[in-house]
């Protein structure tokens, strides 16, 4: 006997029932949370940060890039890191955002994965 397999449109239905009017503001106050804490960096921190986060380069590359002693590309990630965390463990008072949506699960969740401590 064969059994019909679920087609693939029955997966991109539950998808778009799971996207609110809630959940997408919800995504935007995060991203909105996190790219503020970003500009927040200073100038030196944030370059770091962002060629390692976004651009996915190497601590040597950075290094290069940058010519600076990858010892220095390590410590200045590790304190943009701690500050963009520290920002957001501030509150949204500190940012202006809606107390409700700050504190929902998934902010925590994108954040945690904006400042993941993970080793090139």
């Amino acid at each position: 006997m064969t059994v019909a397999m679920e087609s693939e449109e029955d997966g991109s239905e539950l998808a778009a029932e799971r996207e609110t009017p809630e959940t997408i503001l919800i995504e935007r106050s995060n991203r909105q949370l996190v790219q503020r804490a970003i500009d927040e960096l200073p100038a030196h921190y944030r370059e770091v940060l962002l060629l390692c986060e976004v651009e996915e380069m190497s601590y040597q590359q950075i290094a290069e890039i940058l010519s600076i002693p990858i010892g220095t590309v390590m410590s200045r990630l590790a304190r943009a890191r701690r500050a963009i965390r520290e920002s957001f463990k501030s509150g949204p008072e500190a940012h202006n955002v809606s107390r409700g949506l700050s504190h929902h699960p998934s902010a925590r969740e994108g954040f945690a994965l904006c400042v993941d401590e993970g080793v090139n």
